[in-house]
């Protein structure tokens, strides 16, 4: 069978990078063709490893130069160069399954005729960014608000094969009248050998230097923390636009003996190996895969219940500790609990490292298998 992955850009350190990694060496290993078009120009090394059978396409159509007005009004010019050019290189490939990331024109080959199964995967929940519009979720005209707030999206996901979420909280959000809607979670990236030993004082949170991860509040709340406790260390792992705030930040709050930034890593299991407790205060997320990680390691989380996924992933106070969203005194408080208490810490590290494993990559990527079978069955 042959799979196709269409995304924007594939060489960056972030998460969809690393998810698309993970699931297309699964399916290589597993005996399947997997190709992957890269819409934009891009490093051609990329961050994570991909197996060497494991084919690249690379279109290079220069899109993202474009600003403002100027780049809106070339949409459908642009989108209609992307649907040639990826329409051609269908017609050779002949692909069984072409999976879109939910990209700006990815989201648009539902529209090519060329034989295929047409999948499109959300690596975000609904609202994303404009969590605001959730709560109007709990009202029948906050409903019909909602919906023409996404209405463009859903007209889009009804067009294809299955439309693919990430959680069962995200599916609720999207109603019942999308019937080909699907809940198939992120896998983890590896189960390791051994756990933390949770003993170092050292925090760890990882993930991309922007507003989604809010690690600007991270820091406040190490503000609360760093005095009570000045031989416990914090460090944040990742690149990003607001890297340069955030050290600023650091500084000014006095914080740079205990708080420290670093490049993103794809030695993901050493970092957490040597770390305590890690921390999430995101703004939203779709399934947090460096949670997953830090719990498979054994790592106790403490989040804030953002949408979606702590509260679907963490069983609170069982293997970790959920934060009522954006409370920041409240973080601080659960944060200075699994400090003080090592005990604590490693009960609930040790039940996180064994209620992840509904996660693994066996138990995910066969549910990709069953849905590839049964689309091409049908």
């Amino acid at each position: 069978m042959k799979i196709v992955y269409c995304i924007g850009n594939i060489h960056n350190s972030g998460g969809i990078e690393r998810v698309i990694s993970i699931k297309s060496n699964y399916l290589v290993n597993k005996g399947y063709e997997v190709h992957i078009v890269v819409i934009y120009p891009s490093a051609k090394k990329t961050f994570f490893n991909f197996n060497s059978h494991i084919q690249f396409h690379y279109l290079n159509l220069d899109f993202e130069k474009e600003r403002g007005l100027k780049k809106h009004l070339n949409f459908k010019k642009n989108k209609k160069i992307f649907l040639q050019t990826i329409g051609n290189l269908f017609q050779n490939m002949k692909p069984d399954i072409v999976i879109s990331t939910f990209c700006k024109y990815s989201k648009y080959i539902y529209e090519l005729n060329d034989g295929s199964k047409k999948i499109i995967e959300r690596h975000f929940a609904k609202y994303k960014r404009a969590q605001y519009y959730s709560k109007l979720d709990n009202y029948y005209l906050g409903r019909i608000i909602t919906y023409l707030y996404r209405k463009k999206d859903y007209d889009i996901c009804k067009n294809f094969d299955r439309f693919i979420v990430l959680t069962n909280e995200d599916k609720e959000s999207w109603g019942k009248n999308i019937t080909n809607l699907e809940v198939i979670e992120n896998p983890l990236t590896l189960i390791p050998n051994h756990r933390a030993l949770l003993e170092n004082k050292r925090v760890i949170s990882l993930g991309r230097l922007n507003q989604q991860k809010q690690f600007d509040h991270l820091i406040e709340i190490w503000n609360m923390i760093a005095q009570k406790y000045p031989d416990w260390k914090l460090s944040i792992y990742g690149n990003g636009e607001k890297e340069k705030v955030l050290k600023e930040m650091i500084e000014r709050l006095h914080l740079s003996s205990s708080v420290e930034i670093h490049p993103a890593t794809s030695d993901i299991s050493s970092v957490l190996l040597e770390s305590s407790i890690y921390v999430m205060t995101s703004k939203y997320e779709g399934f947090p895969l460096t949670l997953i990680e830090s719990m498979v390691h054994g790592v106790p989380p403490i989040s804030y219940m953002c949408k979606c996924g702590p509260k679907e992933i963490i069983h609170n106070e069982v293997d970790g500790l959920l934060v009522p969203f954006n409370n920041k005194n409240i973080f601080a408080q659960k944060l200075s609990y699994l400090i003080e208490n090592e005990n604590v810490r490693k009960r609930m590290g040790k039940a996180a490292s064994e209620n992840v494993l509904c996660y693994s990559q066996n138990v995910i990527m066969q549910k990709w298998i069953d849905l590839f079978q049964r689309l091409v069955d049908d």
